[in-house]
């Protein structure tokens, strides 16, 4: 036996597949699908796995996305069957074992291998795996039936407790299958059917060490840091029993520590033990490290010494990091024990139709989130578990996941045996295979399973479950004691949607159309879904994205574009349509979106609030729609998360009218490191005059902030919030500068508190201009000699890294243009909404000579 340790071998079954459609029930097994296909009573469409027939369908230009008529036939994919078919070749015999491993099928799957019935599946979430050694012949032939889910929801039933109005079909709390696609009011009506997981052949030789199974997780114990490992180690046998002994160890960072070793008979031996680390560095979110750093990550590995050879296996890597939830009805997490500001979406997957990404355009799509200041991301109940490769980058980017079981809305079947076990199964698989991820920070049963029993008025004993309630915390706390369970979200308090405990989903400043001030007002504990607005796409122009895919929620006679122009109206009082010009509406939605969300985030940011934490809905449209994601359908960021973004920094400084106090400044400062810096506070009139101003020295430990009102650091009472009115009003603007030290121009934090009562301020030369100032960085110059309210900034194959900010009158802001996609950067146009004109960008000439951009009257 060779002295190598390994892990299986995997060989993907990626490409050669075949994917045929035909009605429900047409076709018994393989060999009356083969007899169809040689008579050409059906087509084939090629396919890449893993895939579902949506994504396959679109990636062969069988259906057109941007044909409406499409879309209606994709959303029938639940009423037909769909056939897969792959042929591979098999030429090894030295072999242990060879396992056919699914890693994921939508939903109701039949599976055969060469002829023979393998595999039903019927939940979607689960890993099956199964052992096809001595099925395997030369050339092979795997065909998967995808069946109808009429069926199953057609069945008679026992009745649900209670009924969601969020899913039109009640039968699929029975279905273990994702919401995503059947919950018609925010995303495609696809329904995803297929083999959406990875299909693959694991291999363990015969002739080597094979780690068949690994686990290992994290903890910390006061200042140093314990991985825990367990697993099975696959001898060859003679006659039952192991032929070698090895000696095996537990390596982190380099350091070696022994495992014990334990035989379990047919040449297996179970491996177990921990590694102490002392005086670790923890693993941090991203905002709150140094500035540029990552989060700190420790390489584990198993070391096996056997017959004088040495060989490692790999394992990745560990975070040490402790997560803490508070005591009581209140939620709030501590990480390292401090108090974190969690922020950041809800989760929605890059791609709708495959439900999987590109590992790189996963990558981009996190860096994004990072860069937007964005620690904590929500995976939620209706839509799935996402890649390995997610998780993996949340752990090296230094993002949280609040991670919800695949659970949502529905009164599940938890009585029902085969549905229970189905469900523990998905559990125990999910768990494992995060149980390395330092990023996981909260493990939530289900999405509003306590709040929709309870809206309709039902009794607090009817939200009870024996399975979200004892069965599954237990369970997280046997594989993930690490991680906080909480039950359902929204819950706590009186009522499960009351938000001034537990976890709360907060619409008040959103489709309840409560006054801005309500965001403070209502008291909102940790806010795991918020701020849902129809966010138009684009920077300029008119909103050209189709209507009907705007937000609506079940049963209401309104959409979201309603709500956006609300909150319009609230902030730019009756110009908030435009009259009748399109480009003028769209232009002011984008700027009330951005508004809304950047005040009323650092209103919850703010130290003296009582929300720790709130989460948007939602990350990223679906497809191409004026919808809640904060980033589009293909991934450019829209106004509202410049917004958030202000909202969201790590060190960042914020301006809040306390009425009767006046106006306060806020400084933040999350990172470890202490923040060393000058405040500079103006009064301004909008044409530059100044009428006050003061500079102060700010010292701040990391993870603190900083606190005065401006009445105090001006050093005598101004009315800086225009409260007493005693007279005219003294000024127009309060503009609160940092100047930090080690922080480029462009990276400097400012805030301007412009009055609610100066509404649309009217078009007028205001002098902005913009200008590269330099090519190699991509640094646009912009400036202005009157105050430019909601400046923004379109760049042909760019993103600006800041945008629909206010600029203060003779102030000059450096702007970092990023590429987007392939093609180089050229020229675009500014504007602001009380400038006279927009204006045209030069494209910069790559360091030839520098143009000159032109100005916004």
């Amino acid at each position: 036996m060779s002295g190598d340790l390994e892990r299986p071998r995997r060989r993907t079954l990626t490409g050669g597949w075949s994917l045929w459609r035909c009605e429900a029930g047409t076709y018994e097994d393989p060999g009356d699908l083969e007899r169809a296909v040689a008579e050409c009573a059906l087509v084939a469409t090629p396919g890449t796995v893993p895939c579902t027939v949506a994504s396959a369908l679109r990636d062969a230009g069988v259906v057109d996305l941007d044909d409406p008529a499409d879309w209606v036939r994709l959303a029938a994919l639940d009423h037909e069957e769909h056939w897969f078919r792959c042929s591979f070749d098999w030429q090894e015999s030295d072999t242990r074992s060879v396992e056919l491993v699914f890693e994921g099928l939508a939903t109701c799957a039949t599976v055969w291998l060469n002829g023979e019935a393998l595999l039903e599946s019927d939940n979607m979430f689960r890993r099956y795996v199964c052992e096809v050694g001595d099925r395997l012949s030369p050339q092979n032939e795997l065909v998967i039936r995808f069946g109808p889910l009429d069926p199953l929801l057609s069945k008679r039933r026992p009745r649900a407790r209670w009924r969601t109005r969020l899913v039109a079909e009640r039968g699929l709390r029975f279905v273990r299958t994702t919401l995503f696609g059947r919950i018609s009011s925010w995303c495609p009506p696809v329904v995803p059917v297929g083999p959406w997981g990875e299909i693959a052949l694991e291999v363990r030789d015969a002739s080597s060490l094979v780690l068949a199974v690994a686990r290992h997780w994290s903890e910390v114990e006061g200042s140093n840091g314990v991985v825990h490992f367990s697993g099975e180690l696959s001898l060859s046998t003679e006659q039952g029993s192991p032929q070698v002994e090895a000696a095996c160890f537990l390596e982190v960072d380099g350091t070696s520590f022994p495992l014990e070793q334990v035989e379990a008979g047919e040449g297996r031996v179970m491996l177990s033990g921990q590694g102490v680390l002392e005086e670790i560095e923890c693993w941090w979110p991203h905002t709150h490290l140094p500035q540029g750093e990552r989060p700190r990550r420790y390489d584990v590995a198993i070391r096996c010494e056997m017959a004088g050879q040495v060989s490692r296996v790999a394992l990745g890597s560990v975070g040490f990091r402790s997560i803490e939830r508070d005591v009581g009805e209140r939620f709030a997490l501590r990480v390292n024990g401090e108090s974190i500001f969690c922020r950041g979406t809800c989760w929605t997957p890059l791609d709708p139709l495959a439900l999987r990404s590109h590992p790189d355009e996963l990558r981009r799509a996190l860096e994004a989130a990072r860069d937007a200041g964005m620690n904590m991301i929500r995976v939620t109940g209706t839509v799935v578990y996402e890649m390995d490769e997610f998780y993996s980058l949340c752990d090296e980017l230094g993002i949280l996941v609040w991670q919800d079981f695949m659970f949502a809305t529905f009164d599940y079947p938890i009585d029902d045996e085969a549905f229970r076990a189905s469900i523990e199964q998905e559990v125990d698989q999910f768990l494992s295979r995060v149980a390395g991820r330092a990023c996981v920070a909260v493990l939530c049963g289900n999405s509003e399973g306590q709040q929709q029993p309870a809206m309709l008025g039902l009794d607090r004993s009817i939200w009870e479950s024996a399975f979200f309630d004892r069965w599954l915390p237990e369970r997280c706390a046997a594989l993930r004691p690490d991680i906080p369970y909480w039950v359902s979200t929204p819950s706590g308090g009186d009522l499960p949607f009351h938000t001034r405990e537990g976890t709360a989903h907060y619409f008040g400043v959103g489709a309840y159309l409560r006054p801005l001030e309500d965001a403070t007002v209502a008291q909102p504990t940790f806010i795991t879904e918020c701020l849902a607005f129809s966010n138009p796409p684009g920077v300029h122009g008119a909103d050209l994205s189709p209507l009907e895919r705007v937000p609506k929620d079940v049963g209401t006679d309104w959409n979201f574009a309603d709500t956006t122009a609300y909150y319009c109206s609230v902030l730019f009082g009756d110009a908030e349509e435009g009259g009748h010009d399109a480009m003028a509406d769209a232009e002011l939605r984008r700027a009330a979106v951005a508004g809304v969300m950047e005040s009323t985030q650092a209103r919850w940011r703010d130290p003296r609030s009582s929300c720790p934490g709130a989460l948007v809905l939602m990350h990223r449209d679906p497809w191409a729609c004026a919808g809640w994601g904060v980033f589009d359908s293909e991934g450019r960021p829209k106004s509202a998360l410049y917004g958030l973004a202000r909202a969201w920094s790590p060190v960042a400084v914020m301006l809040f009218d306390d009425g009767l106090n006046g106006l306060r400044v806020v400084v933040c400062n999350d990172p470890a490191t202490p923040l060393v810096c000058e405040l500079e506070v103006e009064l301004l009139r909008y044409d530059g005059t100044v009428v006050d101003r003061v500079a102060v020295p700010v010292e701040l430990a990391g993870h603190a902030s900083f606190d005065r009102s401006v009445d105090r650091l001006l050093g005598g009472f101004v009315d800086s919030s225009y409260a007493y009115r005693f007279g005219p009003r003294g000024f127009d603007l309060c503009v609160a500068r940092l100047r930090v030290e080690g922080l480029s121009s462009e990276e400097a934090s400012e805030a301007i508190h412009l009055p609610l009562s100066a509404g649309l301020r009217p078009r007028e030369p205001i002098g902005l201009s913009a200008e590269w100032a330099d090519e190699e960085d991509a640094i646009l110059e912009v400036t202005t000699e009157v105050f430019a309210q909601t400046v923004s900034i379109e760049i042909e194959g760019g993103v600006a890294q800041d945008n629909f900010f206010h600029l203060a009158p003779g102030r000059t802001r450096r702007i970092r243009v990023r590429p987007h996609g392939r093609e180089p950067l050229g020229g675009g146009t500014l504007g602001a909404l009380n400038a006279e004109r927009s204006s045209v960008v030069d494209a910069p000439l790559d360091g030839r000579s520098r143009p000159r951009g032109r100005t916004a009257r």
